[in-house]
């Protein structure tokens, strides 16, 4: 089991740790602040389809998106790739997106039949739900491949989803009023809420078990308990809400679309402001509202040292060994060699790789290497030269993104999953918070 560093290391990396708390400590403000961004479904649905921008406070409103889209519903950042993704149910498509600009990059995804809500699950897979199609949630990986079809029914009209304690997915049928229930697998397990909804949207879990259902057509929050049943009524007063994001502070903000804004309330559901106000920024209808922490939402640490794996392939992935003292990350990318007719790489065997580089926030930029001319159990001379270059991005502590390019050879990218959990890397982190 992979742990804390042995005790030959205690004294680096107890330095490490504290200066990382120390760091952590001078950034917690500033890791509080955020972006919001608002898609826009246009009023009576119609163009100016849009995703807007604001700062914080609900001021400073710019266009993110402003072009390719067709009654846009959702938005999701993925920052190890600097993307964007923004589903248009008039399209049928998922599109990329520039993370910083907005600009336009490419389909995600296409063929979809009017996509709505999308959410990343547990197993690092994008989960579209399609209001038209066959109503089943479909399944990409991140990089826009698809996987299958996960759901074993279709749901009509679905435009909401999450997931329970236990992994089990349920999804919302705007038209049919209810919330279906879906286990780990996929399999259909039956209706989990079939009364007092009107038309709903969104859908989340509480930590205490409590289902809560924003009802777009009933002008409320309904709360549900763990087995369904209606308990009451959590919000009021308000008009065509959809899309729901929520504040360190335990507050949340809702997509307000009879009043062309974005409502702010507090945990016990009491309104606190109109977070965005009244058509700013020329505002119609909102159906999304995302933030984007600004600053630092998580960075390399000590914890993330240990063994990591590409679930994609087998007996291959990385050996990690973050130090914090001087802001480098070391690695071994053990994997294998490619067959080449010509002879550059040879017959496939076992190949390591190494690399190293200075690290930033949550990403590290790596030279690759290769140590050559060793004979097996021998202590011939070596060489090592550089052969490419990597990037190791971290978005959390069990997940990361890497990125290579070899000189002469391949580039592409795969995901990572840890072995073994850590918890020096979840302590660090929480500093943050």
């Amino acid at each position: 089991m992979i742990g804390f560093p042995s005790t030959g290391k205690a004294g680096v990396v107890a330095t490490g740790v504290f200066a990382l708390i120390l760091w952590f400590m001078a950034f917690h403000a500033a890791a509080q602040d955020f972006e919001l961004y608002v898609v826009d479904v246009g009023p009576d649905r119609g163009p100016p389809w849009q995703v807007l921008k604001y700062d914080m406070n609900g001021n400073n409103p710019e266009v993110f998106v402003g072009s390719g889209l067709n009654r846009p519903q959702d938005i999701l950042f993925l920052e190890d790739q600097g993307v964007a993704l923004v589903s248009s149910l008039g399209s049928n498509r998922i599109t990329r997106h520039d993370a910083s600009t907005g600009a336009f990059i490419d389909n995600f995804a296409t063929g979809i039949g009017q996509p709505t809500r999308i959410k990343i699950g547990a197993d690092k897979l994008l989960y579209v739900l399609q209001w038209a199609g066959n109503g089943r949630v479909w399944r990409y990986d991140l990089d826009g491949n698809f996987v299958d079809e996960f759901t074993t029914v279709g749901v009509s009209n679905s435009i909401g989803m999450d997931w329970d304690s236990e992994g089990n997915l349920y999804v919302a049928s705007f038209d049919a009023r209810h919330v279906r229930k879906f286990d780990t697998n996929g399999v259909n397990q039956g209706l989990f809420v079939t009364t007092n909804l009107v038309g709903p949207t969104n859908i989340w879990f509480e930590d205490s078990g409590d289902l809560l259902v924003m009802d777009w057509s009933g002008r409320a929050i309904k709360r549900y308990n763990a087995n369904g049943v209606f308990l009451s009524t959590f919000v009021t007063g308000l008009s065509e809400p959809e899309g729901i994001e929520f504040l360190d502070n335990g507050n949340f903000l809702i997509g307000n679309g009879g009043t062309s804004s974005v409502r702010e309330y507090d945990a016990s559901g009491r309104f606190v402001q109109d977070r965005v106000a009244v058509g700013a920024g020329g505002l119609a209808k909102p159906n999304a509202v995302r933030i984007r922490p600004l600053g630092v939402p998580f960075a390399i640490n000590a914890g993330l040292t240990g063994a990591w794996f590409n679930p994609a392939t087998a007996g291959q992935g990385l050996l990690v060994e973050v130090i914090p003292s001087r802001q480098e990350v070391f690695l071994a990318w053990f994997t294998y060699a490619e067959p080449d007719a010509g002879g550059k790489v040879g017959v496939p065997e076992h190949r390591w790789l190494t690399a190293q580089g200075s690290y930033a926030d949550a990403t590290a930029e790596l030279t690759l290497s290769s140590t050559r001319d060793g004979v097996f159990d021998r202590g011939d001379a070596v060489s090592t030269v550089p052969v490419g270059s990597a990037t190791l991005s971290f978005s959390d502590c069990e997940a990361a993104r890497f990125n290579y390019a070899l000189d002469d050879g391949p580039s592409g990218g795969f995901d990572l999953s840890r072995i073994a959990p850590d918890v020096l890397c979840s302590s660090l982190t929480e500093a943050i918070r």
